[in-house]
């Protein structure tokens, strides 16, 4: 089976472990965030399926449930180790600490995991498969693409982060940097239809489910 079979016979084995009410919502993000990775490598000259691959399970750990919080980086971790595939287990770890500094507060509930994270994450040098799938994670909603300025308000109104402006700064260097590496000016040109449809009008698709939930 090829790396793109494999990603997507996982992701729906994982899918199928769910039936909570933000299963659709991790669905939609990692789908989205497996096209954002694969048409930007297109571009870029990089391999697309590991790309695609890498967009679709780097949050695999969630099949676990909706409460799975940070700790869905060590069950995807884990689960790709089992599978033989290291170089997206690695991704299910880097993805979320653009920049590196965000590990430090990490908590899963287990010191010997957060440890075991911490050190990984420090002796991890990025290349650009981790750079890619660290976009593709702010380039994804949960109604679709999206851009990173948006994607970081509605995840800012959800939770708190350390340094927001660091993280947005990290954002559009990550940006730049692929717009240099795809020869463009601008990247966001690559999802025109996706950026003009729905999931880029009015307030940010992630945001308005939160606060269904918050009335509620």
């Amino acid at each position: 089976m090829n790396l793109r079979g494999f990603a997507d016979e996982i992701f729906a084995w994982g899918r199928a472990q769910r039936t909570d009410e933000l299963a659709l919502t991790w669905e939609n993000h990692s789908k989205g965030a497996a096209t954002v990775a694969e048409r930007i490598a297109l571009r870029a000259g990089m391999d697309a399926d590991l790309a695609y691959a890498m967009g679709l399970l780097h949050d695999i750990g969630r099949y676990k449930g909706e409460k799975t919080g940070m700790n869905h980086i060590i069950y995807g971790y884990e689960l790709m180790m089992e599978k033989g595939k290291p170089e997206i287990a690695r991704i299910c770890l880097t993805h979320s600490f653009n920049p590196k500094e965000k590990v430090k507060i990490l908590h899963l509930g287990d010191p010997e995991k957060e440890e075991f994270v911490k050190e990984f994450v420090q002796k991890t040098e990025y290349d650009d498969y981790d750079r890619l799938i660290q976009l593709a994670d702010f380039m994804a909603g949960s109604h679709g693409i999206t851009t990173i300025e948006r994607r970081f308000c509605s995840v800012l109104s959800r939770h708190e982060l350390p340094e927001p402006q660091q993280v947005l700064r990290k954002l559009y260097e990550l940006k730049d940097y692929f717009d240099k590496k795809c020869g463009m000016n601008d990247i966001y040109d690559l999802f025109h239809e996706e950026l003009n449809g729905a999931a880029f009008r009015g307030i940010p698709g992630d945001f308005r489910e939160y606060c269904k939930k918050e009335e509620a």
